[in-house]
């Protein structure tokens, strides 16, 4: 059976962003581009120019990722900063569907390898057709709003986050509109140059 796992970089202070990203500046101010220098660490391309983890832990965490993902699930703002990864998400060659209120006209949708699919009924209706599209892969969150979303609604099993030695000091928090207080258990752990990987499993009920 397919999992639900928000799969995400983050700072030390757990932010995926730092402050007022936009398409100026992707990944925010304060240098938000350094939370993803695991990524480009090493000297060899891994199937997509995104990638260039070292040998070792990193390379292993994104051939995983290649491996384990099914579907992703992602959110307008990312699609518009990224404008829609220009039809090639970073995994890809997979389904990504992404949660709005007014989706693009169809003709300023970018044309790739990766499918997009937009989706103005909620979380709930996002994940469904993404569990079914991924078979008996994981369905990836990667934006913090979805991320929150679909943790307040119980639709989580999993939370995979890459930590970042670097201190943004503010921009896009990870985990901060919770209502309540939800339970990991750690599956595993591992350290990597510039990145320390924690999986968790979210403990339901």
């Amino acid at each position: 059976m397919n999992k639900v796992v928000i799969d995400m970089t983050i700072s030390l202070d757990g932010y995926v962003a730092g402050p007022d990203d936009g398409p100026q500046y992707p990944l925010g101010k304060n240098g938000g581009m350094a939370i993803f220098d695991w990524y480009f660490s090493g000297t060899k391309e891994y199937r997509n120019p995104v990638f260039k983890p070292e040998e070792g832990v990193n390379l292993d965490v994104v051939k995983q990722a290649f491996e384990e993902s099914g579907a992703f699930v992602t959110g307008r703002k990312t699609y518009d900063i990224t404008n829609g990864w220009n039809g090639r998400h970073p995994v890809e060659g997979l389904p990504i569907f992404v949660l709005t209120h007014n989706p693009p006209p169809a003709n300023e949708v970018p044309k790739g390898p990766s499918s997009l699919i937009f989706v103005t009924d909620g979380i709930e209706h996002a994940i469904k057709l993404a569990k079914a599209a991924a078979g008996d892969k994981d369905v990836k969150i990667g934006g913090a709003s979805p991320g929150k979303q679909a943790l307040k609604a119980g639709l989580v099993d999993e939370i995979y986050v890459h930590i970042a030695p670097y201190l943004l000091g503010g921009g896009v928090p990870l985990f901060d509109i919770l209502d309540h207080g939800i339970r990991l258990e750690k599956l595993y752990a591992t350290d990597g140059p510039l990145a320390t990987h924690i999986h968790y499993r979210v403990l339901k009920g």
